[in-house]
């Protein structure tokens, strides 16, 4: 070897490679032809994989909670709702019980009506959107790390990326069109850090402008973008020689862009109405930090688990999928073990910035506003949560089958032996992994298959038995032959109907909204009026201003021919909403089915005139 020479940096020793601004080494201006060449295989590489594990949702139709976004009449006007879409919340629904309006994500709304305007209301091709949004996902993902792990062999990074494409945990956020938004946040959160990286390498201010724009427009898709507040001042540390006074600044910059896309939108919109439901998280409603503590440590043991063993995956958990409990519970003594020894692991090595290190705080950073312990999340736990999380354990599990076969990740050249079983190892995970998640993508093919598929292993969650049951109460109420006769000709579905409402009410008895809805299948399908009137009266006595379980107490009593009882449920509602047409009507019918035509004409009239006023 020639005498001065550093092989490291082909330069002569002790003079770097490529000269140093203010403290920061810039990055080599010209990159060689070949390593062009290599990132346009690698692109073309991970577009293959992501369609090779999610093109079958391409024959995918609508599914849960899309109609807040994908089949929604507003996005159908395609470039004349993004107006309304940017001054209106993401949730506007109106029910029997009240209405929902929640949650500010314009971005990933407007997606929906950009498409609606080229193609039509095609779930098929915002299907394939989604697909694509996961390839750009990847690539970008993969880049960062190439970028940050530069005294790396290629091969840990590309690996990293095929584990994290092939996890079957993210299926919920590919394969739901409603999940984009979960897309759309993580794509801006990584924008956001690759040009933050770029300022630490060039110091050139306008990279910061960029990323705190691309930030704000990721918050406005869906604040699961949080995170990032914290992920790239902890890249900046463990992967440049910024300063920590920058890295603060940064911090700080970015804190304000989401106070700005927080608060802003509200001196615009609409209040915000939604009430969180017992079913959706008990921790809503419990003041006892201990439970809220151990609930979040059980949340967090389940997290561990499905990155592990990610089966069976659900669309959606909730009481009593993850039981309340306190820290005298084994799962959340277990759980806190595990987490304390990773976080002591995390800051012995954070000083020498270890990549195990960096992939646990990543993990703990990602994961930490979904644990319960600060803020409760609707439905407890879910796979989304686990999205961005999920790149601090495929990070350290191909950090772990490097080590396995005694190679460090950092050599430029690996024995092709080693090579080979490394290779052998991670494809014995990817191919179930990549079967898992092709399979798991035909159960989000519709609302059907996905509620009649996932059924069978919620049977302790209280909404998800709700859900299916209502689901299946609304197909029939829809069936043209039923609305002809009345008569419900699956017998079958019917049963299935009451079994799981009433499941729904062993978990959790003080619904009064199931308790009408079953109060209401007795009614209108079984013609059981007996069990109408007990249900009916059971969600009246929880909620006395439900209008209707009035309604349907007075049609189960009058089909009884207890007429003054259903008299006494009709005036009820008109003390309540004196010009309620449909209560003056039913009043009488009651009075003429009890022969008492004078009454029945008074109200008939009555019903005429207000009709008439109305229009």
């Amino acid at each position: 070897m020639k005498k001065g020479y550093n092989p490291k940096t082909s330069a002569p020793s002790g003079k770097p490679a490529y000269p140093k601004k203010a403290g920061f080494p810039l990055r080599p201006a010209i990159v060689p032809f070949a390593s062009h060449k290599a990132n346009h295989y690698f692109v073309i590489f991970f577009f293959l994989f992501a369609f090779l594990l999610y093109g079958n949702t391409i024959l995918n139709k609508f599914a849960v909670d899309d109609d807040f976004v994908a089949n929604n009449p507003q996005v159908q006007q395609g470039f004349n709702a993004i107006p309304g879409i940017f001054l209106s919340r993401y949730v506007n629904q109106q029910g029997n019980v009240g209405s929902t309006a929640a949650d500010y994500r314009p971005i990933a709304k407007t997606t929906f009506a950009i498409e609606n305007q080229f193609w039509g209301n095609k779930p098929g091709m915002s299907h394939v959107v989604n697909v694509l949004l996961y390839w750009v996902l990847s690539v970008l993902l993969f880049f960062i790390l190439k970028r940050v792990l530069k005294n790396f062999n290629i091969l840990f990074p590309f690996l990293i990326i095929l584990m994290f494409m092939a996890h079957p945990v993210h299926t919920e956020v590919v394969a739901s069109l409603k999940n984009r938004d979960e897309l759309l946040a993580f794509i801006c959160g990584l924008g956001s850090l690759w040009f933050i990286l770029n300022y630490a390498d060039t110091q050139k201010i306008q990279s910061v402008f960029y990323a705190i724009l691309i930030f704000f427009i990721g918050y406005l898709s869906k604040s699961s973008i949080l995170p990032f507040l914290v992920l790239i001042p902890l890249t900046l540390y463990f992967f440049t020689n910024l300063p920590l006074k920058k890295i603060v600044a940064l911090f700080f910059a970015m804190v304000a862009v989401m106070l700005l896309a927080q608060f802003g939108p509200r001196l615009f919109l609409p209040p915000a109405n939604r009430t969180n439901f017992f079913i959706e998280n008990p921790l809503f409603l419990e003041k006892n930090i201990w439970i809220r503590i151990g609930t979040g440590l059980v949340s967090m043991l389940f997290y561990l688990r499905i990155l592990v063993y990610p089966y069976p995956l659900l669309y959606y958990y909730g009481y009593d999928m993850i039981h309340v409990t306190n820290l005298a519970n084994i799962q959340a003594i277990l759980s806190l073990l595990i987490y304390i020894i990773l976080f002591v692991y995390a800051l012995r090595k954070f000083r020498e910035k270890h990549i195990l290190s960096f992939a646990i705080l990543w993990y703990f950073s990602a994961i930490a506003m979904y644990s319960n312990i600060i803020v409760p999340v609707v439905g407890i736990v879910g796979e989304r949560f686990i999205f961005n999380a999920s790149l601090g354990f495929c990070i350290a599990i191909v950090f772990y089958i490097f080590k396995i076969f005694k190679t460090d990740p950092k050599s430029l050249t690996i024995e092709m032996d080693s090579r080979l079983k490394i290779l052998a190892v991670v494809i014995l995970l990817l191919i179930p992994y990549t079967l898992f998640s092709v399979v798991r993508n035909l159960d989000w093919r519709n609302l059907n298959d996905l509620y009649t598929n996932d059924i069978k292993s919620l049977d302790n969650s209280a909404k998800a038995n709700i859900d299916y049951a209502g689901y299946l109460m609304n197909t029939v109420y829809q069936d043209k032959n039923f609305l002809r006769t009345g008569a419900i000709d699956d017998f079958k579905k019917y049963q299935t109907i009451i079994t799981h409402f009433r499941r729904s009410l062993s978990l959790f008895p003080k619904n009064y909204q199931t308790n009408n809805d079953i109060g209401t299948v007795y009614l209108i399908m079984g013609k059981n009026y007996d069990s109408a009137t007990y249900f009916l009266r059971k969600a009246i006595a929880l909620d006395s201003t439900l209008q209707p379980a009035w309604v349907n107490l007075g049609m189960a009593y009058r089909q009884q021919k207890h007429y003054p009882e259903a008299i006494e449920c009709y005036e009820h509602i008109l003390k309540v909403n004196p010009g309620e047409i449909k209560a003056i009507v039913a009043i009488a019918n009651v009075y003429n089915d009890m022969g008492d035509f004078a009454r029945a004409d008074y109200y008939y009239r009555l019903g005429e005139q207000l009709t008439r006023q109305s229009k």
